[in-house]
């Protein structure tokens, strides 16, 4: 079996996976929701969903910065990664070593669907990962028609002191753009920019998310009196099987508190 990753590098497996590490909590939740909890034998410790995994896993250190040797130990036939989530010499050192690193890159929504399809080829569970695109895509477009977000031009933090914003080449912004915001900035990456900078811009609101930093509603007060809302960050920056409950989630969320 060869497959291609984001990279656009080929790894050869023989057969199909029987030993999976995952660096990336989504892509962890996501090899569950497929139908192959039974083969993951190892995830970091931010792979929270589903919770009991922990507990019955072996932990192999962050998404950054992983334990190397505990991965080896492990003897996987497979190791999921993603670019920005994971340090490039971790993943190198793995391939070095001969264990076969699938490194995804998401920064779109419609990669985000697709990715849904090509890891379910990818571990052998082809067709669940075919249903599940076709369903996530099905929902996204018909809670899009129903959705008006509660103001147009938006920044979404990523993080406090400093503060840092998701930029053009962000998965987080695309999913914005799809459910009918205007994101700001209008720059790669995720620039520092502070709350007075993102008030002379115009933005007309601002969303903080529970992760990567985690928003409280003290945080509200910093945002220079322009309206800021808590949001779950999983529904914006979990691309994988999480996306099913992202439509429920922002057609229920009143935006106006």
């Amino acid at each position: 079996m060869v497959a291609v990753d984001d990279r656009g590098i080929p790894l050869a497996m023989e057969g199909t996976p029987q030993r999976i590490v995952s660096l990336v909590p989504s892509l962890t939740e996501t090899l569950v929701d497929l139908g192959a909890e039974d083969r993951i034998v190892g995830l970091t410790k931010f792979c929270v969903r589903p919770d009991h995994l922990r507990r019955e896993r072996t932990r192999i250190g962050g998404t950054k910065g992983v334990n190397l040797a505990a991965i080896m130990d492990l003897k996987p036939d497979l190791v999921l990664a993603n670019l920005e989530e994971n340090e490039a010499q971790d993943v190198m050192a793995l391939e070095i070593a001969g264990i076969p690193c699938w490194v995804c890159d998401v920064r779109s929504v419609e990669r985000a669907f697709q990715l849904l399809a090509d890891l379910g080829h990818l571990v052998g569970c082809a067709q669940a990962g075919e249903d599940m695109a076709q369903k996530v895509r099905s929902r996204w477009t018909s809670g899009r028609a129903s959705f008006s977000p509660p103001f147009e031009k938006v920044a979404y933090a990523v993080w406090r002191d400093p503060w840092m914003w998701a930029g053009t080449d962000a998965y987080i912004q695309d999913v914005l753009r799809w459910w009918g915001w205007s994101p700001w900035p209008d720059s790669p990456r995720y620039p520092e920019c502070d709350i007075e900078e993102v008030v002379a811009s115009g933005v007309e609101g601002v969303l903080l998310p529970s992760e990567p930093f985690p928003f409280k509603e003290a945080h509200l007060e910093e945002c220079a009196g322009l309206p800021a809302r808590l949001v779950d960050g999983e529904m914006f920056s979990w691309y994988g099987s999480r996306m099913m409950q992202v439509p429920a989630y922002l057609t229920g969320v009143d935006f106006e508190k």
